[in-house]
């Protein structure tokens, strides 16, 4: 297998390591919009992102609660818990953008964490940026009003796509906060009267940033 993710060698330096990932694990193109993990289910996989994103959400019925996204060069610290645990997934993951994954078997995991410090020190630094996403989100829901919500949504998903336009249906942007779609678009129709984006079908263009 080529390995052409060789941003991942600045976490994973021993030889031997660098061998398993290359030989034991494979590369895979997803498109976007795939879901890769699921509720209730045992994880055999788990995902260390090369390019592209996923979104981990819990969802009940028909209501998302996002978690995080997992960036590249980043992993699903959920999936690794449940796995060291031999737990099922208590959570989804859906591909956002086309992605290039590594996926490592999960019954290499624990191995591999107790034999590679650099392998550990990766899922270490995992638990610690997953803990800071999910205390932010926890402050967003508990101190932070919608519109104020919504303004940091935007403002941040313009930031790591480096693109003032934003994809993203009503409903999607809905889904990941929480809320109403029909909280949604009012909250957008009053950015857009202040002539702070452009909505249009299917996207969002933002004009200032920040947009407080």
């Amino acid at each position: 297998m080529e390995f052409n993710a060789s941003n991942l060698w600045q976490y994973f330096t021993e030889d031997e390591l660098r061998y398993k990932l290359l030989n034991d694990c494979e590369i895979t193109k997803i498109p976007a919009n795939t879901l890769i993990l699921d509720e209730g289910k045992y994880i055999k996989i788990i995902p260390i992102l090369i390019s592209g994103r996923i979104k981990v959400f819990r969802q009940e019925g028909i209501r998302e609660i996002l978690l995080y996204h997992i960036n590249p060069d980043e992993s699903c610290i959920i999936s690794i818990s449940s796995t060291l645990k031999n737990e099922k997934s208590q959570v989804r993951a859906v591909t956002e953008r086309d992605s290039e994954i590594l996926m490592v078997p999960s019954r290499f995991i624990e191995e591999w964490q107790n034999h590679f410090p650099s392998f550990n020190n990766f899922i270490l630094n995992l638990y610690k940026t997953r803990f800071d996403d999910i205390l932010t989100a926890f402050n967003a829901i508990a101190f932070q009003k919608m519109d104020e919500r919504l303004i940091h949504y935007l403002e941040n998903k313009a930031s790591v796509s480096q693109n003032k336009v934003i994809q993203a249906t009503h409903q999607a942007i809905a889904d990941e906060l929480g809320t109403a779609r029909e909280t949604v678009s009012r909250l957008l129709k009053k950015l857009e009267h202040e002539k702070k984006i452009t909505l249009a079908r299917g996207y969002i263009e933002i004009h200032e940033n920040p947009l407080m």
